[in-house]
């Protein structure tokens, strides 16, 4: 009879023992379930974050095409109202450069801006429901470090369209690309 009472208790325990494994394994199997589901979640913010640049890239590439087409007309045509004259050398050194408006940001926003927002007309097809931020750019003369060859020099701002600003200026949400080219005319 001993025998028996000990089989028993030896087969209360077994039955414990696979409830304990049973949880622990719905535990696993849960904390995997959350790790993929987060997983999935990175992966789509990152495509998310790499289309907002995209577009943004996109808009300033509009925007400094815009402006070099019309610094080209302006430069056939004779006319000085659109390109900024150069700023006056501070130190005397051409190697150093010229200082330059675009790395200003009050250049960029705000009453004294001087940026040129590219129009409407020329970012929205017909046919487009959505209005994104309308992309900037800033043509201004310029001399290269050898002090005598002018230049043009074309800065771009793009923005995303999730593309937000607080009262100051600086970006909170979204994506800003910046692009630049300089042009030479003969």
């Amino acid at each position: 009879m001993t025998s028996r009472s000990s089989s028993r208790v030896g087969g209360r325990a077994e039955q414990g023992v696979a409830l304990i494994v049973a949880l622990v394994m719905l535990v696993i199997i849960a904390l995997m379930s959350v790790s993929v589901i987060r997983g999935s979640l990175t992966s789509d913010l990152i495509a998310n974050n790499a289309r907002s640049q995209s577009l943004a890239q996109q808009s300033a590439e509009l925007a400094l095409r815009y402006c070099e087409r019309q610094a080209d007309a302006e430069i056939k045509a004779g006319t000085t109202t659109f390109i900024l004259p150069a700023l006056s050398d501070d130190d005397g050194n051409p190697a150093n450069g010229r200082p330059t408006r675009w790395d200003t940001f009050t250049n960029w926003f705000g009453g004294g801006a001087v940026a040129v927002t590219v129009p409407d007309t020329v970012l929205v097809s017909v046919d487009s429901p959505v209005k994104p931020p309308s992309p900037q750019c800033l043509p201004e003369y310029t001399f290269l470090n050898d002090g005598t060859t002018q230049v043009v020099l074309v800065t771009a701002r793009g923005f995303s369209p999730d593309y937000q600003q607080d009262s100051t200026g600086r970006t909170t949400a979204g994506s800003v690309v910046w692009l630049q080219s300089m042009l030479r005319f003969n």
